[in-house]
């Protein structure tokens, strides 16, 4: 019979040999990070100067879009008051004595000689009824 062979047992490090690989993990680890934080400390100064910088941009650029939008309406105001003004003269200017009277020449239209008055009947009530009303028609007093 072939003898077994013998299972390795595992073997137990001593301490130190522990301690050393694990500081070994942990300074590769931290000069892995190290370059990370370099990239990180880079983009949180850039984002530090980059956002007020665009918040200013946005609000100039708001405040602009503004004056434009304010420039137009007073334009436009000022447009139909013109107009107002020019509407308000072309009614008077249609309502005037002057122009009335010498539309009434061209109708042959001239002030009366006489003026009637005429009295005008006031309205009728109808008498009040003392019957039934489904039977008002047949029943009066």
């Amino acid at each position: 019979m072939i003898a077994p062979k013998a299972i390795p047992q595992p073997r137990v490090q001593p301490r130190v040999a522990v301690r050393a690989r694990d500081a070994a993990r942990r300074r590769s680890r931290r000069t892995r990070m190290q370059g990370y934080t370099m990239l990180a400390r880079i983009a949180t100064a850039f984002a530090v100067v980059l956002v007020p910088v665009m918040i200013y941009v946005l609000l100039m650029g708001n405040l602009t879009a503004l004056s434009f939008n304010l420039r137009h309406v007073t334009q436009q105001k000022s447009a139909l008051v013109e107009e107002t003004m020019q509407l308000d003269d072309r009614i008077a200017q249609l309502q005037s004595r002057e122009r009335l009277a010498i539309l009434a020449t061209r109708l042959h239209m001239h002030d009366p000689q006489r003026y009637a008055v005429v009295d005008v009947p006031g309205p009728v009530v109808a008498p009040p009824s003392n019957g039934i009303a489904f039977l008002g028609a047949f029943f009066h007093r």
